[in-house]
């Protein structure tokens, strides 16, 4: 995909998202990996916003801070926080004095997408053996089981069908590391194995490499 296609594809991903009526975004729970992708913005950058308790708040039951427990987000929360609005959902930092939740959304977003909008998804076959940055991770499509469906934005329709579907969730990994994980359709896998190494020659052997270590790990 292009930048343009991104651009576009973001765009639909929150219209459908925001065709959905106020009261069912007022409940709808997103996981952080699909918060992320709605924010085109990577995980573990979302991630170091909560920790700074920085906007957008995650869903006030599901705000983390414990070992092990889910982060969640509201779709109401998200919609508002990248329309610039006033976010309406009680603060979950009541410990936190004059946190920004309610003002300059808009502000807050353009600053903390500055680097890493559009142009990040532009590096996609990073032959890398561990995410060591944001840049190296891709999101990806996954069932209940963890398989891997496909990247997300291999298609604009597709990426809007399986966000929206709650029994798909996403996974931000990098190439090598989605490559050598169990897919839905060994076909598919393979498809992007080739594309990858035509792009990034010996991401095929790195990839082979990072199964055996996963069998020998089992």
């Amino acid at each position: 995909m292009s930048i343009e296609e991104l651009d576009a594809g973001q765009n639909a991903l929150l219209a459908e998202v925001m065709a959905l009526s106020p009261e069912v975004r007022r409940v709808k729970l997103l996981s952080a990996a699909k918060a992320a992708l709605m924010l085109d913005m990577s995980e573990s950058t979302l991630e170091k916003r909560r920790k700074k308790s920085k906007p957008p708040p995650p869903a006030p039951n599901w705000s983390g801070g414990k070992k092990g427990v889910e982060v969640k987000y509201l779709a109401s929360t998200l919609v508002e926080y990248i329309s610039g609005e006033p976010i309406s959902q009680p603060n979950p930092y009541p410990h936190v004095e004059h946190l920004p939740i309610a003002k300059n959304a808009a502000a807050s977003r353009k600053n903390a997408l500055s680097n890493t909008g559009p142009m990040r998804h532009v590096m996609r076959f990073g032959v890398v053996s561990a995410v060591s940055n944001d840049d190296a991770t891709w999101p990806f499509f996954v069932d209940h089981q963890g398989l891997v469906i496909a990247p997300c934005w291999e298609s604009i329709q597709s990426t809007v069908e399986m966000f929206m579907n709650e029994r798909i969730e996403v996974n931000w990994m990098d190439w090598i590391n989605a490559l050598a994980s169990v897919w839905v359709d060994e076909a598919v896998r393979h498809q992007w194995l080739m594309a990858a190494e035509e792009e990034s020659p010996g991401l095929c052997q790195r990839v082979d490499e990072s199964r055996r270590a996963k069998l020998r790990a089992l």
